[in-house]
């Protein structure tokens, strides 16, 4: 997953323009993500995907700690 400064800057972008949410900012994120090769989609794609664990995970744990335990 090593890509130019340019590529990274871009997918940073992406992830900016969907947070922000809004019909331009969709567009703009679909531009960018047209403009990566089908290498940098893929990391993209496995980015999220590791985002969207992590989030879960936290999430998990996050309930695992506040759930008391029974003996």
């Amino acid at each position: 997953m090593k890509h130019t400064p340019e590529v990274t800057d871009d997918m940073i972008s992406i992830f900016t323009a969907v947070l922000t949410g809004g019909d331009a900012n969709r567009r703009l994120a679909a531009k960018l993500i047209r403009k990566l090769s089908p290498e940098a989609r893929r990391d993209l794609r496995a980015a999220c995907q590791d985002l969207d664990n992590l989030i879960d995970d936290v999430w998990l744990e996050e309930l695992r700690e506040r759930r008391p335990w029974k003996l």
